[in-house]
C-alpha cells in the first residue's frame, strides 16, 4: 500500500508546479521524493502509510507510538541524503484507517489534543528520541486515503517561509 501512498502525495505535489522524481533505492535508506520547482531542488519528500488496522481488544502499539516510528525512520532516512539539512525535509501521512487522523499527528508531535473551546490538553510526554526527530522535519501533510487534509509546521523550521510560499499558504 506504500505505492498507493506515495501516488496520492505525487500527485497532490505536482499539482502546485513541482517536479517529483523518485529517489532510486539503494543499500542506504533515503526518501522517496527529491522535488524540484525550476529544476532547483526545493525539498526531500517522504511518505508514510498508516495501514487499515481491524485489530480489537488490547495492543502494545497504539496510533501515537505508530506515528512516532515512523516519524523517528523518516528522521534517519532524510539524515542519510540531507546531513546537514541544507533543504526542508517534508514527511506527508497517508491514512487508510479512518481511526487515525491529523489529529493523533499533533497529539504525536506535540504532546497536546486540541480541545473544542480551542484550548489544549497534555495527552503524553514527547520523548527525547522523537524531539531529535523533529528537529528534522520541517513540514508534515497529512491525507486520508487520497484527500489532502492539512499540513503542520515542524516546530524548529527554519524553512517555514519558504514551504509556506512554495505551497503558495498566507500567514
Amino acid at each position: 500500500m506504500a505505492d498507493y501512498g506515495q501516488e496520492v502525495v505525487k500527485i497532490f505535489l505536482s499539482g502546485y508546479g513541482l517536479e517529483v522524481k523518485k529517489i532510486k533505492e539503494g543499500s542506504t535508506k533515503t526518501p522517496d521524493f527529491d522535488v524540484l520547482m525550476h529544476s532547483k531542488r526545493v525539498f526531500y519528500c517522504e511518505e508514510k502509510t498508516l495501514e487499515y488496522d481491524d485489530f480489537e481488544g488490547h495492543k502494545d502499539d497504539p496510533v501515537y507510538n505508530s506515528i512516532s516510528a515512523h516519524i523517528h525512520k523518516a528522521a534517519k532516512q532524510f539524515n542519510s541524503i540531507n546531513p546537514n539539512h541544507e533543504v526542508p525535509n517534508v514527511l506527508a501521512f497517508t491514512s487508510l484507517d479512518s481511526s487515525k487522523d491529523i489529529h493523533d499527528l499533533i497529539i504525536t508531535i506535540t504532546g497536546n489534543a486540541l480541545l473544542e473551546g480551542g484550548g489544549v490538553l497534555k495527552i503524553r510526554n514527547v520523548g527525547h528520541r522523537l524531539d531529535e526527530d523533529l528537529d528534522v522535519i520541517d513540514l508534515f501533510l497529512w491525507f486520508d486515503q487520497e484527500k489532502f487534509i492539512n499540513f503542520v509546521i515542524g516546530r524548529n523550521s527554519k524553512y517555514e517561509q519558504e514551504l509556506l510560499k512554495v505551497f503558495n499558504i498566507t500567514e
